[in-house]
């Protein structure tokens, strides 16, 4: 697949190994301000080609491009919360699960966001900002249901119940380091149980 960049449009396609090539794709990063103001996905696919540039961003799910595994988080929710359009980062988990990496979302998040944006105007927003940025973590695709599945800390530990020394190193961590990104994919690295699509 190196080399080509292919589309899928559910997880069943991806399931099933039923990609689209795609010509002329390249993936654009979108500045913090836009990732604050309509979700955390940080990367925007562009043909060129209007209608393909639709569907993209409204009808496909999976996107495999210089390599790399994007999912598209349109429609996406975790606690009833949406993650915004655009795409981000991802692996295959397992043999039948898919990873990806973005901002913290969900009930108490939302709680804080509402919190800081009675601060208003340009203060609000950039504490909003700041906050939301630095708080990336891995949620889990499993099936063509929009509801993800976020790797909390409990997740984490159950995941490492068979592995002593790993859920012990774990365990020593601060809570709010054992839901980042970086923290989990070196656990799922050391697991061998990701691979790149």
């Amino acid at each position: 697949m190196y080399g080509q960049s292919l589309y899928c449009k559910s997880y069943t396609d991806y399931m099933n190994n039923d990609w689209i090539s795609i010509d002329s794709l390249t993936i654009s990063t979108r500045n913090n301000g836009q990732k604050t103001w309509s979700g955390g996905a940080d990367f925007k696919p562009l043909t060129g080609n209007k209608e393909t540039d639709k569907m993209l961003k409204k009808e496909a799910r999976f996107i495999i491009h210089d390599d790399t595994l994007y999912v598209n988080c349109k429609g996406l929710k975790y606690q009833g919360c949406g993650f915004g359009n655009w795409y981000a980062p991802g692996f295959r988990y397992e043999k039948d699960k898919i990873c990806f990496i973005c901002t913290k979302i969900g009930k108490k998040e939302a709680m804080n966001m509402s919190m800081f944006g009675v601060l208003g105007g340009a203060v609000g927003g950039a504490i909003s900002a700041s906050e939301q940025m630095k708080k990336r973590t891995c949620y889990i695709i499993n099936s063509d249901d929009k509801k993800v599945i976020r790797m909390t800390d409990k997740y984490m530990e159950e995941l490492l119940s068979s592995h002593p020394q790993m859920l012990e190193e774990f365990n020593k961590m601060k809570k709010k380091d054992k839901e980042s990104a970086d923290v989990i994919i070196n656990y799922l690295h050391q697991l061998q149980v990701l691979s790149k699509y």
